[in-house]
């Protein structure tokens, strides 16, 4: 769900496809059900920014989609009590 809280600057949505990015890894690297569900809400921003090519929004919406497949994933492995692996080394 969107946070009607934040604003997005429709007209430059650098910010927004920045943050995505960040979520994207953070995801990667420790998948919690948080990061997908603000990954998917950040692709459907960008899937309405008039400000970017209809290709792209729709790349973005089809990513969404895929993402909040993730989410769903994610939040029934954690309801399981399944422990997400954080494999990183600590240097």
């Amino acid at each position: 769900m969107l946070d009607p809280h934040v604003p997005a600057d429709e007209s430059a949505p650098d910010a927004i496809i920045g943050g995505t990015l960040c979520l994207m890894s953070c995801y990667a690297q420790h998948p919690a059900p948080a990061y997908a569900g603000r990954v998917a809400d950040n692709l459907l921003r960008l899937a309405a920014a008039p400000a970017l090519s209809g290709e792209f929004r729709a790349v973005c919406r089809r990513m969404a989609e895929r993402w909040n497949v993730l989410q769903r994933e994610a939040q029934a492995q954690c309801d399981r009590g399944v422990a997400i692996a954080d494999t990183r080394v600590l240097q």
